[in-house]
């Protein structure tokens, strides 16, 4: 079972040729942006409970990482044909307050630590000015990446529920993407593994176009908020991975947004 960043949860099968995928959530369901003709909804089984079974014969593809690029192509396609109304909570609330809105019971020593690293981040790169002046907004989901698409035989989909969609900067997006599909890290040192590096990127390699201070730091930031994701996924709230990271960046001068070009 998967969990997204507001903890909706979800996994999926194949039987008897026939696909269907399980959400739960502890609070709201999640939102629906389904395609009535790819999937059926089956109601709660049981209260809490949602399935949806597809009307399109096939072995259902879930969780696959990394994802060839025409994936993305697809997916923010499928975003598109949604219009949300609201901008990110981040561009409304200031880049500050993602941490609590991510993960709630994170610690607040923690909290502290990412209020300054933000600091660091505004200081350096000058994200949150920049920011401001974006004028090309799209459809945008914390979880945009792998997760939130598979396949049914030959057939993509967006899944039936995920994440609420906000209006942020068309950039964001496609950050966002590289992230999810293909960043594994911060590993610590290991002794047994000294050539282990930090962070693995899968042999992704970017166009220069992605190769600014502006898109760099951008970058960081949303490298944050994906950890802070995985932290409360697994319920860490002292977020040792995420001291770990702001650590690399802020202290050490790590800089793996550029090790991609």
């Amino acid at each position: 079972m998967y969990r997204l960043s507001t903890g909706l949860k979800y996994s999926g099968a194949t039987e008897k040729a026939i696909s269907y995928l399980v959400f739960q959530s502890d609070k709201d369901i999640g939102q629906r942006y389904f395609d009535q003709e790819l999937w059926k909804y089956e109601g709660e089984r049981p209260k809490g409970t949602r399935v949806y079974t597809s009307t399109f014969y096939g072995r259902i593809e879930l969780f696959k990482k990394p994802l060839k690029e025409e994936r993305a192509k697809q997916l923010f396609q499928m975003l598109d044909s949604v219009s949300p109304e609201e901008k990110h909570p981040a561009l409304e609330n200031g880049f500050k307050s993602e941490a609590k809105r991510l993960f709630s019971s994170i610690d607040e020593n923690v909290l502290h630590s990412y209020f300054k690293f933000i600091d660091f981040l505004n200081e350096t790169y000058q994200i949150e000015d920049l920011t401001k002046s974006e004028t090309e907004l799209s459809s945008y989901s914390d979880d945009i990446g792998p997760f939130v698409m598979g396949k049914v035989g030959e057939r993509s989909f967006l899944l039936p529920e995920f994440s609420k969609l906000y209006l942020a900067p068309s950039i964001w997006r496609s950050i966002t993407w590289f992230i999810h599909n293909y960043l594994a890290g911060p590993y610590p040192k290991d002794p047994d593994f000294p050539d282990l590096e930090h962070f693995q990127w899968n042999k992704l390699k970017l166009p220069q176009s992605f190769n600014s201070p502006y898109c760099e730091g951008l970058a960081y930031f949303l490298i944050a908020n994906f950890i802070i994701i995985y932290e409360a996924f697994s319920e860490n709230p002292t977020c040792n991975s995420l001291q770990l990271y702001i650590d690399l960046i802020q202290n050490q001068g790590e800089r793996p947004w550029q090790k991609l070009f």
